[in-house]
């Protein structure tokens, strides 16, 4: 009795032990994660997860390989976000790969993706991935719509400012000269339209008379540029030329020639004694009167002093 007793029991606790291992497992096969295979854990820390829940995907270049396992606050009180990833696959990471939260449809359901590095060092299981956070389709579209919006803002603005003054201008009077106008601007364009007409016939007519002009002009610029060319040959050979020993050579013809005329001033040598004593200017002055004194009385008594002898 006892022996029936105690196998009932044992019946008993391994259907009631194998009713849980098969619920465990429907369990987390409902979430996702299949325990028959090896599951390793890795960590990623968020500021903000975005809608992230328990149990969904992790994908590694598309494939999925795991899911969500847990979400909890880190203990330090920053409002950041401890998302653990259960990772099916016998996978490691480098150690320079992300953990990137993006949108894994246009529902803006969350996932996680791994996004593996190049380095040649890779982490342990249970080490924490560094995290980024790709940017939705929907928040590109608002990023792109909001300057677009702001600028339909403006123009709408503008666009209420313009009728606001023409609806002044209209309410001073100046609806009954809106036909006045009008036909003002018809008659110019018609203006306009007929001097346009006359240009291009004038053209026309006298396109031989432009295509001379501007064959003289033509040849005007050549005759220009050929002498542009001798200019810039005749500066290159002054350029060439030895200028600086000609000017050298003339500052010391000055400098002598300044101190031959300071030599002079000061009464040195023979011309500078000419030019500072008045003994010669007398002297001559003197022989000049002496000279006119007997000129004269040769005139007066030529006899005296010329005498004629005739054989």
């Amino acid at each position: 009795m006892g022996v029936k007793k105690y196998s009932i029991e044992i019946k008993v606790g391994i259907i009631v032990t194998v009713a849980l291992v098969i619920f465990i497992w429907l369990f987390n096969y409902v979430k996702g994660l299949n325990i028959l295979k090896p599951i390793h854990h890795y960590y990623a820390v968020f500021s903000d997860i975005n809608g992230l829940q328990e149990s969904n995907p992790v994908f590694v270049n598309g494939y999925k390989v795991g899911l969500v396992d847990e979400i909890h606050f880190l203990p330090d009180n920053s409002g950041r976000l401890v998302v653990v990833l259960a990772v099916e696959q016998n996978i490691r990471f480098p150690e320079d790969s992300k953990a990137v939260l993006f949108n894994a449809d246009i529902m803006g359901t969350k996932a996680i993706r791994v996004r593996e590095g190049h380095s040649k060092q890779f982490l342990e299981y249970g080490d924490t991935l560094s995290t980024e956070v790709e940017q939705s389709l929907l928040d590109e579209v608002s990023e792109q719509m909001i300057p677009l919006k702001e600028k339909t803002e403006r123009l709408v603005t503008t666009l209420d400012s313009v009728v606001t003054e023409i609806r002044f201008m209209l309410s001073n009077g100046m609806k009954e000269d809106i036909p006045a106008i009008t036909h003002d601007l018809r008659s110019t364009t018609s203006h306009l339209k007929r001097a346009s007409y006359a240009l291009d016939t004038m053209l026309t007519a006298r396109d031989g008379q432009v295509q001379t002009l501007l064959a003289g002009v033509n040849e005007n610029l050549r005759t220009l540029d050929r002498i542009l060319t001798n200019l810039s040959a005749v500066s290159d050979s002054l350029s060439q030329a030895d200028l600086r020993a000609a000017i050298d050579n003339l500052n010391a013809t000055l400098e002598q020639t300044s101190l031959m005329m300071s030599r002079i001033n000061a009464g040195e040598g023979s011309l500078g004694k000419l030019t500072t004593d008045d003994s010669l200017y007398i002297a001559i002055r003197t022989i000049t009167l002496r000279l006119d004194t007997l000129v004269d009385k040769i005139i007066d008594n030529p006899k005296k002093y010329i005498r004629v002898k005739l054989f």
